[in-house]
């Protein structure tokens, strides 16, 4: 098997099964229950509610397969909507309860972009963008009409000049496109409550341990490094983070560092 996609996929249903040999994986990576999915099931009435929020489209199908996004998601943050007091985050404690799919309207019309975590404390607000496999589909940018300057005044030049040149970008592992949306909600979010906390937009991605030896993570790695630099002026802090890199972060923390093994145990794997 040469696609990079189908050997992730097919390397971590295989972890799966070998964590959870009791538990039936379909053909397609799936399971029959989508709270299986998770560390601890019980952690699933916990986030539901957040879920449920925007229809539970992600509990009724994506989040039932052993490589979402979602899940992966919901295994590193979901605790914390009991404990929030325990979460260490880029160095920063003191946060409230963590918010999954959270709406951070533009200002523009249409349905608003859904970061995948909130996190808020007395000093930050931090977005998370979380990638699981969806780094190894190539994306061009786009956006609609609607995103101008007139309607976007707030938007720093830094960010405006990636919407400007998205006609004549090229497809890309990172979705520059995404990414630039969740900046304008963000700031957006911010100016609207009228609340000076640092705003910092957190993008969290999967990589196996044997990314370096793989053509398409070394082209994400250095798109990635290359739109960290077109944006190092903003007011908002774009920050860049491996989950392998926030394992490694967690497991020196004691309250934490039981929750980074699990993690690395089920998620670290070759392809």
């Amino acid at each position: 098997m040469t696609d990079p996609v189908g050997r992730a996929q097919q390397m971590l249903w295989d972890r799966y099964r070998e964590l959870n040999p009791d538990i039936d994986v379909d053909r397609k990576g799936y399971i029959d229950d989508f709270k299986k999915n998770l560390l601890k099931p019980e952690w699933m009435h916990l986030i539901i509610e957040d879920y449920d929020r925007i229809g539970g489209r992600e509990l009724e199908w994506k989040f039932r397969a052993v490589h979402s996004s979602a899940s992966l998601t919901a295994n590193h943050f979901a605790r914390f909507k009991q404990d929030p007091d325990r979460l260490i985050l880029l160095g920063r404690s003191g946060f409230g309860l963590p918010i999954f799919e959270k709406q951070l309207p533009t200002g523009l019309r249409g349905i608003p972009p859904n970061v995948d975590v909130f996190f808020e404390n007395s000093e930050c607000c931090i977005a998370i963008e979380s990638k699981l496999l969806e780094t190894l589909s190539p994306k061009k940018p786009y956006y609609s009409r609607s995103y101008c300057k007139e309607k976007l005044p707030y938007c720093e030049p830094e960010w405006w000049e990636l919407i400007e040149s998205a006609s004549g970008a090229l497809k890309g592992f990172l979705d520059t496109a995404q990414l630039v949306k969740h900046y304008l909600g963000l700031l957006h979010h911010l100016q609207k409550i009228k609340i000076n906390k640092k705003p910092i937009l957190l993008y969290l991605y999967w990589k196996p341990a044997n990314s370096s030896e793989i053509r398409e993570f070394q082209e994400h790695d250095w798109e990635l490094g290359e739109f960290k630099k077109k944006v190092s002026g903003s007011s908002v802090d774009f920050i860049e983070m491996s989950y392998p890199e926030l394992w490694e972060a967690w497991s020196k923390e004691p309250s934490l560092a039981d929750h980074a093994r699990r993690l690395d145990e089920r998620y670290s794997v070759e392809i």
